[in-house]
């Protein structure tokens, strides 16, 4: 059953085509047991919605590429993403800059999910005159992490 309401996709799909301009990856980091077999401790309650709704999405325009990556059995590629918690997505741009969302990008966080993969593919970040000034004079790297809660 489609997670996205049809209006909900066409309007989507809109907006992928008027305003994605250059190729956008995605990266799933998520468990899919095998066979259904689920091991104790690694239960992902979260990960079949998300890898659901991450399809529909990226079925959306050919400018999404995916691609999925266990947790458990692929864990060198997730460590080397710097993922440590499952389900996690994340957005690339083309000069290699990302952004990680984890969890079910349900509810509030899915506008922004939205809005990251617009931002990978314009490389626009939307952010003022002022800001990006600001950030220029950072000179080390910085870990930004925004919590967000259904309330």
């Amino acid at each position: 059953m489609p997670i996205l309401q049809p209006q909900d996709e066409e309007a989507i799909r809109q907006r992928f085509e008027s305003e994605l301009t250059g190729d956008v990856k995605m990266t799933l980091v998520t468990h899919n047991p095998i066979g259904g077999l689920m091991i104790p401790g690694r239960e992902c309650p979260s990960c079949p919605t998300t890898q659901d709704l991450i399809g529909e999405v990226v079925a959306l325009s050919s400018k999404i590429e995916l691609e999925i990556v266990d947790f458990y059995r692929e864990s060198e590629i997730a460590n080397s993403l710097g993922v440590d918690k499952i389900p996690a997505v994340i957005v690339h741009n083309s000069d290699d800059s990302a952004a990680k969302f984890y969890g079910l990008p349900s509810g509030f966080e899915f506008p922004v999910l939205l809005d990251a993969i617009v931002a990978a593919s314009t490389q626009i970040s939307g952010l003022s005159e002022v800001a990006l000034a600001a950030l220029a004079k950072v000179t080390e790297d910085v870990h930004i992490q925004v919590f967000v809660t259904p309330t």
